[in-house]
């Protein structure tokens, strides 16, 4: 019996075992299939629907496949093509409403001029001949804010724009330093010296009525004047004669250095608009009705095309790129080199500039500049002959205190003490927008005496150079101007509470009495970073005026 049940037992067992095999190979089948349809993206996403769940939409989700494709798709052209400079591209293009044109308009920025008199402290023992050279005395600043803008303008269809230039000043007492326009000092007499030196040319014929005429009004070279009468004029009885019989030459009834130099009436100039090249909005593209000035011969020397106004430069500067900056009061268009693109201005980027080595050589040292020897006569090196610019008078432009000059300038005067650091000009320019952040402009005007030993009064001012004035034309960006530069230029940083801009803001509150106005601190951060000192900027005793918080500022911000 024992062994029937033991037969037994292992005949069901192999039965039971190969059962249990073949049902667990096909568990295994069913399962592995079961797996394969549900981990199939395409199962998942178009098979028939499974038993309990709602019928799928194959057309639903291959729709959410596609736009998700497209979404990547987008996302890796943006980063590619960028967008963003697209449309900034687009905004640099002037047009009536468009940002930077209004800019470029009215340029919101605080634009000065800081002009320096040379006093001659010798002038009485001079004009007697007991002093062998002239002793100037830097004094100053005084200090005008200039309201720049653009008007009358017309667009045409050349991708160019016609406009008016506009440049009034607005003395700055509290930035002067304690200088008043009605000091008094010992300068020379511009108009004299102009007409000796046009007058010297002329036969004896000539020069007779002109020299009784100064000797029986008792007018000499050096005499007192005030500061205002030195720059913006006065009549005199010399020039009241000149406007009177020589109208085609002095146009005028009296004689400033400084208003001269902003006699805009009769300017007109064109710029280009950007349509067809977006960096060159702003730029010139001709000055009273040509690319090149007058006085000028060769490219080299004539050309102010793509030069800059002060206002806005070319966009998208690259390494290296040169720049031209030309303003009626320098007569030419000045060169200029980068010296770093790694500063920061405020938060802003910028590259810094300044004008080319030898700009202002006469061609003894570059070849090329021989272009600026008016009529075939060079001046000394360090001094370039403006006298079309200005009226016929004997004008040279050099920077201050003669520096970068001849050597021999200095021997004929006493006082003048040349420095790189105080002397020479920057320019801090956003590379990018072509926007100036910071610049510091200086020119000194002298005048060229030729030889006038046959005018009377003027024997001891022959074949020297006088200097008359240094200034120096200097911008900042305004406030609100710097938060829309920085939220356009830059990507916004967070900034601790001890960056934060406290704005007052006046807030009306209405009861039933009445109606007060109260000022209400709103604290506002400003991603801006450290401001780096610049060690070759001097403010002369001058102090930089301070940044207000326009109400521009406050619409842009609800912008």
């Amino acid at each position: 019996m024992k062994q029937i049940m033991n037969v037994f037992g292992n005949r069901y067992n192999s039965v039971r075992t190969n059962d249990c095999d073949n049902g667990r190979f096909e568990s295994f089948a069913a399962n592995r299939r079961n797996l394969t349809r549900q981990f199939s993206i395409v199962d998942s996403f178009f098979h028939q629907r499974k038993e309990g769940e709602r019928t799928r939409y194959p057309k639903y989700n291959f729709f959410l496949m596609a736009v998700g494709l497209i979404l990547i798709c987008l996302g890796v052209m943006s980063h590619m093509c960028n967008p963003y400079m697209l449309i900034f591209k687009w905004k640099l293009i002037f047009e009536n409403g468009g940002e930077i044109f209004e800019l470029w308009r009215t340029p919101p920025v605080d634009l000065y001029i800081k002009i320096f008199l040379f006093n001659v402290t010798n002038a009485e023992q001079y004009l007697e001949g007991t002093a062998e050279k002239m002793v100037f005395d830097e004094v100053g600043p005084y200090v005008y804010r200039e309201l720049l803008s653009h008007e009358n303008i017309t667009f045409y269809d050349n991708g160019t724009l016609y406009t008016k230039p506009s440049h009034p000043l607005v003395f700055q007492a509290h930035l002067s330093a304690g200088h008043k326009e009605d000091d008094v000092f010992y300068l020379p007499n511009i108009a004299l010296l102009s007409i000796a030196q046009v007058a010297s040319k002329h036969n004896y014929l000539i020069r007779l009525p002109l020299n009784l005429l100064i000797r029986q009004t008792k007018t000499v070279p050096l005499e007192k004047q005030t500061a205002r009468q030195f720059m913006f004029g006065y009549e005199t009885t010399l020039t009241t004669l000149g406007n009177t019989f020589l109208p085609n030459w002095i146009s005028f009834n009296k004689v400033g250095l400084i208003d001269r130099m902003y006699d805009f009436d009769n300017d007109f100039e064109t710029f280009y608009t950007g349509v067809d090249d977006e960096s060159l909005s702003g730029l010139y593209e001709s000055y009273l009705g040509s690319p090149k000035l007058a006085q000028w011969e060769g490219d080299h020397c004539s050309n102010i095309r793509n030069a800059s106004d002060g206002t806005k430069f070319k966009s998208f500067i690259k390494d290296e790129e040169q720049l031209l900056f030309f303003r009626k009061s320098m007569c030419r268009a000045q060169r200029m080199v980068q010296t770093g693109s790694n500063h920061e201005v405020d938060g802003l980027q910028a590259t810094k500039f300044v004008f080319e080595e030898n700009a202002l050589d006469n061609g003894q040292i570059d070849a090329r500049n021989k272009c600026f020897c008016r009529k075939g006569q060079c001046l000394a090196r360090g001094l370039i002959d403006v006298t079309d610019c200005y009226y016929g008078f004997p004008i040279a432009l050099s920077y201050p205190h003669f520096h970068d000059s001849d050597p021999s300038l200095l021997t004929k005067v006493i006082g003048l003490h040349p420095n790189e650091s105080l002397h020479s000009s920057f320019f801090m320019i956003n590379a990018v927008s072509g926007l100036p952040l910071k610049l510091s402009v200086k020119f000194q005007i002298n005048m060229a005496m030729g030889d006038i030993s046959n005018m009377a009064e003027c024997e001891r001012f022959a074949n020297i150079v006088i200097p008359t004035l240094w200034f120096e034309i200097t911008l900042w960006v305004m406030f609100f101007l710097e938060i829309l530069l920085v939220n356009v230029l830059c990507k916004p940083i967070a900034m601790p509470d001890s960056a934060k801009i406290r704005i007052h803001v006046p807030v009306k509150h209405h009861t039933h009495l009445h109606t007060k106005t109260v000022v209400k601190t709103v604290h506002v951060g400003i991603p801006v970073k450290p401001v780096k000192h610049h060690d070759d900027e001097e403010d002369h005793g001058w102090e930089y005026p301070k940044k207000k918080k326009s109400a521009n500022y406050l619409k842009l911000l609800n912008n």
